[in-house]
């Protein structure tokens, strides 16, 4: 009878580096140990990870001089162990650059219904191709009364507009420049959004996005907003301002 030989018990491991070496077999039985490096090339088949996120940055003001700047996804680990903050994700596509803020909130649009003066359709088509988002949040912000309140932290347009991202000069995207994405915007969002997630997930204390809806600054009358799902792109303009709640993520521009 075969003896059966046990091997010992192995502990787990969840990190490596670039010093510890695998070991592979060869059909003859052969062992070679292989570096970390070769067996990524071997993994990917060439591919390089930086190429597949080409598009996306991290944004960020330097503390040195406040400058601005945004940097590849794997260069960022380094300046956040260094003390940079970031902004949030740089978008560049189709000749637009949208910068996407690391956190978010679920919210209400509005506390009543209000006309809030941003761009106002019943037509999807004409909806998916709003770009306005700024301008719209702004007029949104300032149509804010007693009866109808959108210009605080607790509704959709004002939070955005309160939004903040500082380093330790408080110099950055400060309140006063983020706004909420139209519906055009959120499409851009949500074409990248796993590239998006992918730089957040390297950003301290930052959310990723989620497949839910999403509030827009585009407006579909006085009572309903367009939204957006991140889930499979669907799109709804019959959502009240003022009864349902959905989460909320502001954008910027790449801005000093």
């Amino acid at each position: 009878m075969a003896t059966v030989k046990k091997l010992s018990s192995q502990t787990a491991v969840t990190t490596i580096n670039a010093n510890q070496k695998f070991p592979m077999t060869d059909p003859n039985g052969k062992v070679t140990l292989i570096s970390l490096n070769d067996l990524k090339t071997a993994l990917l088949g060439g591919a390089n990870l930086n190429q597949m996120y080409d598009g996306v940055f991290i944004m960020y003001h330097r503390k040195s001089d406040d400058y601005p700047l945004m940097v590849k996804p794997h260069k960022w680990p380094s300046l956040q162990s260094s003390g940079e903050i970031a902004d949030g994700v740089v978008v560049v596509e189709g000749g637009k650059i949208l910068v996407v803020a690391p956190t978010e909130a679920s919210l209400k649009w509005s506390s009543a219904a209000i006309s809030g003066g941003g761009t106002t359709t019943g037509d999807r088509v004409t909806a998916m191709n709003d770009w306005n988002g700024k301008a719209s949040t702004a007029k949104q912000v300032a149509a804010s009364t007693s009866a109808a309140i959108t210009n605080t932290a607790s509704y959709a347009p004002g939070y955005c507009n309160l939004y903040s991202r500082a380093n330790a000069n408080g110099k950055g995207l400060t309140a006063g420049k983020w706004w909420l994405p139209s519906l055009g915007e959120m499409f851009m969002i949500y074409a990248n959004m796993q590239k998006i997630n992918y730089c957040l997930s390297l950003i301290n204390g930052a959310t990723q996005l989620a497949e839910t809806w999403y509030w827009t600054s585009t407006e579909g009358s006085a009572t309903d907003a367009w939204l957006l799902t991140l889930g499979d792109g669907s799109t709804g303009g019959w959502f009240t301002k003022a009864s349902t709640t959905f989460r909320v993520r502001p954008v910027s521009a790449f801005i000093s």
